[in-house]
């Protein structure tokens, strides 16, 4: 009888270590996922080394939706430099990028709003308070990108660009500043 319950004991004991050891496997794999796919907040800094970005780059304005029309929410992040004015973030932004990180392989491409001076010159696209509205734009029953750049002062400006993720690259659809520069 000792022997039975010395037996069944094993097994227990067995069964149990395989079970921890599951658990600490699916913990590990989530740690990971969590490590790849960085926490996006409005106002906080982005750090994406392969994009190569510069190091006072801020969320500007962040949504989830399905824009490469696969199914699966990606991420659509609007980032731009900032600089501290009187130890404050500054309301504008210089260096306007698009970021869409694929909700499946969680790559990312960039696009980055450009436009040509009359000179030639490339200047890079700022705004104050700039944001992104998602939705199909085109017709296609994919969802697209529009970015807002209101310029502030007098004028009242607001730029505008229109974005569609095609084969895994962002395209321009749109801009009504006819200078941006296509890439």
């Amino acid at each position: 009888m000792k022997n039975q319950h010395v037996k069944k004991l094993s097994f227990l004991v067995l069964a149990g270590f395989i079970c921890a050891a599951g658990v600490g496997k699916l913990q590990v794999a989530s740690a990971e996922q969590t490590a790849q796919a960085p926490k996006v907040e409005i106002g906080q800094k982005f750090i994406a080394p392969e994009l190569k970005l510069k190091e006072n780059t801020y969320v500007l304005d962040y949504k989830m939706a399905d824009v490469n029309g696969d199914s699966v929410e990606d991420k659509v992040i609007l980032v731009g430099t900032k600089e501290m004015i009187d130890g404050r973030l500054d309301a504008y932004a210089d260096n306007l990028s698009i970021v869409v990180q694929d909700g499946k392989t969680q790559g990312y491409v960039k696009h980055d709003w450009v436009n040509k001076g009359t000179d030639g010159t490339l200047d890079e696209q700022f705004g104050r308070e700039p944001n992104l509205i998602i939705g199909d734009y085109t017709g296609d029953k994919v969802n697209d990108i529009i970015v807002t750049a209101p310029q502030g002062g007098n004028g009242g400006y607001v730029d505008h660009l229109v974005l569609a993720l095609e084969e895994s690259k962002l395209k321009m659809v749109f801009s009504d500043n006819q200078s941006t520069v296509k890439q």
